[in-house]
């Protein structure tokens, strides 16, 4: 017999049968009758010892469902290697001042059979009462102890049924998921295609030439797939804000004054929302890089992002700013940055923009709504 460490592994592998505080069960009603039929006794109970109280998985003949541990006479059966017998409880030290036997229901009489893991850790009791006292002949005590087995199967059962359901339902929510992922995987490969596709087209309209625009759209590729690679961290659903800032402004952190500064809370961005935003982000700093701020030793950036909700809608606010660059003006035409700005953003993401060149630095803001309903589920 393997006996418990403490109180508290008794406990736990008591609850691990998830049988407490659940209704009566006709399995368990069954042998609680057979059990005062067999020794017969007024009263029948399976009696599990839980933290502060007992509580009665089954019972007849008592008319309650737990007493308090303190008065509990299952608490010394079940800590017995055999089954305990009690033919006077008034007359025993241990329980003569048990209110159960001094008050209503005046208990006389008492069997109890320990239950059992297969383990060795006892669980409760399943006991006999009589308002008498009394005996139990020899048969009766065979039958009480081999009804006491047969509650310890029905509790084994009743584990395994439920740990059976609990894999069922985990591979239905697998199963689930999977269905899922497999959908927002040909969503997201098909809408990539189509920004590719978009792309290559913008991209040749505003070069001058092979090489510029062999490096342009390798440029917007690999910002893309920097994306798609924070998205592929939480199975295509969710990027997060900061990062894929840093994607684009990474390498102007080296050095000892960085050249950018992110300010704002952790924002998960949708996969519908977070690959404009990193193509906005891209833009602007191939920008920067270019004609900004981030194309003199002094100059730097500032991106900074908030979220708001306006009635059940949170919102996106999002702002780029450049600092000691050269003096900016608007430019004679529009190029692809400026037409994924401008218009791209607010067809794609319902944002609402605004672009100014102010002679001191860039500024862009955006607010868009943050998309907040999973595809699939997080593990």
């Amino acid at each position: 017999m393997q006996s418990v460490s403490t109180e508290d592994d008794r406990l736990a592998t008591l609850r691990s049968y998830r049988v407490l505080d659940t209704p009566p069960e006709p399995a368990f009603d069954d042998l609680v009758q057979l059990a005062a039929r067999a020794c017969q006794t007024p009263i029948a109970l399976i009696s599990l010892i839980d933290e502060g109280r007992q509580w009665f998985k089954a019972e007849v003949g008592l008319g309650v469902r737990e007493t308090p541990l303190d008065r509990s006479i299952c608490l010394s059966a079940m800590l017995e290697p055999e089954m305990t017998i009690v033919p006077d409880l008034a007359e025993d030290p241990r329980f003569a001042h048990n209110p159960l036997v001094t008050e209503e229901p005046h208990l006389r009489f008492y069997a109890g059979a320990v239950l059992r893991t297969p383990d060795g850790v006892p669980l409760g009791a399943l006991c006999v009462f009589d308002r008498v006292a009394r005996d139990l002949t020899e048969e009766q005590a065979s039958t009480l102890t081999m009804l006491a087995g047969q509650v310890m199967s029905q509790l084994e059962l009743r584990r395994a049924i439920a740990e059976r359901d609990d894999v069922l339902e985990a591979n239905r929510r697998f199963e689930q998921r999977q269905s899922l992922l497999v959908r927002e995987l040909h969503h997201r490969v098909k809408n990539t295609l189509a920004t590719v596709q978009a792309l290559v087209g913008a991209t040749g309209r505003s070069s001058g030439s092979f090489d510029e625009f062999y490096r342009s759209f390798s440029n917007r590729i690999v910002s893309l797939a920097k994306t798609h690679n924070l998205l592929t961290e939480d199975y295509w659903q969710t990027a997060p804000l900061r990062g894929i800032a840093l994607t684009e402004l990474k390498p102007f952190a080296e050095g000892r004054q960085p050249r950018f500064m992110l300010i704002g809370p952790p924002v998960e961005l949708s996969a519908d929302l977070a690959v404009p935003v990193g193509m906005a982000l891209h833009e602007l700093t191939a920008n920067a890089i270019c004609y900004g701020a981030l194309s003199v030793p002094g100059g730097h950036v500032q991106v900074r992002w908030s979220v708001t909700q306006i009635e059940e809608v949170r919102k996106l606010h999002l702002e780029w700013r450049e600092f000691g660059g050269p003096i900016v003006s608007e430019p004679q035409h529009q190029g692809f940055g400026t037409t994924l700005l401008q218009r791209i953003l607010p067809m794609q993401c319902k944002a609402e923009v605004e672009v100014q060149y102010d002679p001191q630095g860039l500024r862009f803001r955006m607010d868009a709504p943050l998309v907040e309903q999973r595809l699939v589920p997080a593990y």
